[in-house]
């Protein structure tokens, strides 16, 4: 950006020292001319080639590409880890049944009166959240 400032300073003070010149009047005052270059063309071409320069010049930059390993994500330009959600365990040998834990137990209930007893196992299955 600086390089245009530059540029265009140095070609408006260019424009600004031109000085008018005198010709002759009459029917053969154009005829030694070259071209019709005024001011304008010269300021136009001045600042144009300055700003095709800067363009080059700033052209010449260079990129960084990052890229991140296996199991990280890039944010903000920087590599992170990726969050692993811990795995869910059970109680003893109970099984992760649709992210339930379900386990199994046993009551025994002994009944009797006198010298009659009876004892009864009921099976019990329970479900509980697993520890995370």
């Amino acid at each position: 950006m600086k390089k245009i400032i530059i540029i265009a300073t140095a070609a408006l003070c260019f424009a600004g020292s031109s000085v008018a010149v005198e010709n002759a009047t009459g029917a053969g005052a154009g005829a030694s001319t070259v071209g019709a270059i005024t001011t304008p063309i010269i300021v136009g071409t001045a600042v144009g080639l300055g700003i095709a320069g800067a363009v080059v010049a700033n052209g010449s930059g260079t990129s960084i590409v990052v890229t991140c390993t296996d199991g990280q994500t890039l944010v903000n330009g920087i590599c992170q880890d990726d969050e692993v959600p811990p795995e869910p365990t059970c109680d003893g040998s109970d099984p992760l049944v649709d992210g339930v834990c379900t386990g199994t137990t046993t009551t025994v209930t002994v009944t009797g009166t006198g010298t009659m007893t009876s004892t009864i196992t009921v099976p019990v299955t329970f479900t509980y959240v697993p520890t995370l």
